[in-house]
């Protein structure tokens, strides 16, 4: 777009303006002092005195000399090189503007004056300078209210004594005007225990040399912080709390509101003790995995994590209740117990609800930007920007840095960034990390019961993680008569069904696979007929309902081990079925029988009902495993250790099946199972592909797939190319 000549010009600043030398002055007071410009005052223009100078230079001596007094017509600009000291005049001396003042003098003790220290830019580290609005190098906007101020306030460092004889200063954590947060421990029990220890303001009573807390006749008569409330399960003293101050910030108003919020979350308050002429609160130190490293242990499901956040949400919720936010919630300020529990382990980032006028913020990316820039209009929904930052950083496996904003409170958009991520998680990032206030939860509808949004968020994310546990799922099926057989006597069938309600969505599978054998024409007989009895049985159960058509509609706790049972009974209905059809003449060929294979997968159980030596695979974490033992003479052999595997392979019976569909009465299944994460694999086939295709090559193919669709036509086709001796059928589903 062409510029408007009326248009201010654009000034370029941060890093870049620096690199590429664009920065321009804005005003003459910008300019540094130039000591190639020889011009003084009434003298002319810069470009007449560069002619000049031009015209005419001044030969260079021969012996420089080591410092040269300036000449008088050098004029300095008036540009501060450090803080402004106050200079001593000695009695008796008129001072004379025109007079060369030192450029430095020894200062007395009493002319020092104190230099707040420079403030480092949250993002980048960088030094602000002065008081500039932006970074100089990375171009973040420092807060209003962030300017470097110095505290009257000092912090005890002692930690040689302990609190109350009991508590001992570790080390200190953060300080957020007068309040100090410590680790500590309580040596109150036998084994030092950690704790957290909040270092509040001076106390006006009690013994500060002994740490005896303050009896009830010193407090002042007020009544107990939180009214109508049962004391916690420490039996704390109400009579301890009496007196502290209830204003934020407080060690007083901390311990109010976890009372008065309530929520499980938040640590308890342990004790509060008065000591070194201050008072000190006492908090539980919550124990267990930090946010961060247990979002990537894979011992924890996707429904397991999103529970955690909905945790978050709720506490969220409890606070502002309790009149509270939190400028920037971080992975780092959450851990997780061993028995799944959120905890906030540190409430230094807590503000009151409503906001006092410019509160001292750290302009982190994870704070919302109108904490920032109008901090008196902010409310409870600022949370919901820190909730995003955290999810999206959480998914990123990182920090936030300034290279994932396109400028300052605006993130690059989610999806742009990571187009195939889950679409209910990217929901939830566009609908709390976004600038505008009005594209936050809640939606039009919820708002109407909550209207700080953290109730509809807190659903959306345990139904998101319901959907997640159960990954989606692709699925291809081939199969090929080989390059030596006539026939093909291998039979599959899938029965695929996805259905969704209120975001409740539903996938399941049931893959049956047959390999037939008794001659020409009598094994496709049996495999068909076994593929048919199998369907019919299983989908007249409740248990396989939604692959009926309900679909959406999933138990709460599917049964695995019900589904093993009517998997085994299944089998054993079907081989009698085909048993009694290999004696019946014109039904079936006597000697007739097949393999059989039956697998249930709904994104989460793999379920499998086995008889021969077909075989089914579970591919996970790098890691291809058998699930199935071939029910054959030679490995029954190589089980009880009379053949090795490599002479198994070339073994003239090796196909012998010791139980079949068909073949005997009665047969005895196996059953297996085992959970599903996204990325897994699992892979049915028949014989025609494992005595072509070992097991390396079958975990280096599927490594290499895309999609089971390649997966499944690679597999065939190299089952061909290595001879293809049999018919090979081969199933693959990969969750997603």
């Amino acid at each position: 777009m062409p510029a408007n000549p009326s248009d201010p010009k654009r000034r370029v600043g941060g890093l870049w303006g620096r690199l590429s030398g664009a920065l321009t002055p804005n005003s003459q007071e910008e300019l540094l002092p130039s000591w190639d410009d020889r011009s003084t005052p009434g003298s002319p223009s810069g470009e007449q005195q560069a002619a000049t100078d031009y015209e005419a230079l001044a030969p260079i001596p021969e012996a420089i000399p080591v410092a040269t007094p300036l000449a008088p017509e050098f004029e300095l600009l008036d540009v501060p090189m450090a803080a402004p000291v106050a200079m001593p005049i000695p009695e008796g001396e008129p001072v004379d503007d025109d007079s060369q003042i030192p450029l430095a003098s020894p200062v007395g003790p009493a002319q020092e004056v104190e230099t707040p220290p420079p403030q480092p830019c949250a993002v980048c580290g960088a030094l602000r300078v002065g008081a500039s609005l932006y970074c100089a190098d990375c171009g973040w906007m420092f807060p209003a209210n962030a300017a470097p101020q110095s505290s009257d306030q000092t912090v005890s460092n002692n930690t040689s004594a302990r609190l109350a004889n009991r508590y001992e200063l570790v080390e200190r954590t953060s300080q957020r005007s007068q309040l100090a947060r410590w680790h500590g421990l309580d040596h109150g029990d036998g084994a030092p225990v950690p704790v957290i220890i909040v270092e509040g303001e001076p106390t006006s009573s009690g013994d500060a040399t002994t740490g005896e807390r303050p009896s009830e006749a010193q407090m002042p008569d007020q009544p107990d912080l939180v009214e109508d409330q049962d004391q916690s399960s420490t039996d704390l003293d109400g009579a301890r709390f009496r007196g502290l101050s209830c204003t934020w910030p407080s060690i007083g108003w901390e311990w109010r509101l976890i009372e008065n919020a309530g929520h499980p979350a938040l640590p308890r308050v342990l004790d509060q003790v008065s000591a070194n002429g201050r008072s000190y609160l006492v908090l539980e130190s919550p124990q267990g995995t930090s946010l961060w490293d247990a979002w990537e242990d894979p011992q924890f499901t996707a429904g397991e994590r999103y529970e955690w956040l909905a945790q978050v949400a709720e506490m969220l919720h409890a606070l502002h209740e309790a009149g509270a936010i939190i400028e920037g919630l971080r992975p780092e300020l959450l851990t997780i117990t061993p028995d799944g529990q959120v905890k906030l382990n540190d409430l230094g980032d807590l503000l009151p609800l409503p906001l006092p006028a410019n509160p001292p913020l750290q302009a982190t990316p994870y704070t919302a930007p109108e904490l920032i820039l109008d901090s008196a209009h902010a409310d409870c929904r600022c949370d919901l920007y820190g909730f995003g930052a955290m999810l999206y950083a959480l998914h990123l496996g990182r920090e936030l840095t300034e290279m994932d904003f396109e400028r300052q409170g605006v993130p690059k958009p989610f999806v742009m960034r990571f187009p195939d991520a889950h679409p209910g998680l990217a929901r939830i990032i566009m609908k709390t990390f976004v600038r505008e206030t009005a594209s936050r939860f809640p939606t039009e509808e919820a708002a109407k019961k909550d209207p700080s949004g953290f109730v509809e968020l807190a659903r959306t994310l345990r139904s998101v993680g319901q959907a997640e546990m159960h990954g989606r799922l692709d699925v291809a099926a081939w199969t090929n008569t080989g390059m030596v057989r006539t026939n093909n006597e291998d039979a599959f069938a899938l029965i695929h069904s996805v259905g969704s309600r209120q975001d409740d969505l539903g996938e399941r599978l049931l893959a049956i696979l047959a390999d037939g054998m008794g001659g020409y024409e009598a094994g496709e007989v049996a495999s068909a007929m076994a593929i048919e009895h199998l369907r019919q049985l299983l989908m007249r159960e409740p248990l396989f309902s939604g692959l009926a058509g309900d679909a959406a509609t999933r138990p709460a706790d599917f049964d695995v081990i019900a589904c093993q049972s009517v998997l085994a009974q299944a089998l054993r209905d079907t081989n009698k079925h085909v048993f009694t059809a290999s004696r019946t003449p014109g039904v079936g060929k006597r000697g007739m029988g097949c393999t059989a294979e039956v697998v249930y997968v709904d994104g989460r159980h793999l379920i499998v009902g086995h008889v021969g030596d077909s075989r089914v695979y579970h591919y996970s974490r790098g890691r291809l495993t058998q699930l199935t033992r071939d029910q054959t003479l030679v490995n029954r052999l190589v089980e009880l250790g009379h053949l090795t595997p490599e002479e198994a392979e070339d073994h003239p019976r090796k196909n012998e099946l010791q139980q079949a569909i068909g073949g005997q009465p009665v047969v005895d299944p196996q059953t297996y199972s085992t959970t599903l994460k996204p990325g897994d694999w699992v892979l049915i086939c028949s014989d025609g592909l494992t005595n072509h295709v070992d097991q390396e090559l079958l975990t280096e193919l599927i490594q290499r797939a895309d999609s089971a669709e390649m997966c499944t036509r690679r597999l065939v086709n190299l089952a061909n190319l290595q001879g293809g001796s049999d018919n090979t059928t081969v199933i693959a589903i990969r969750i997603t």
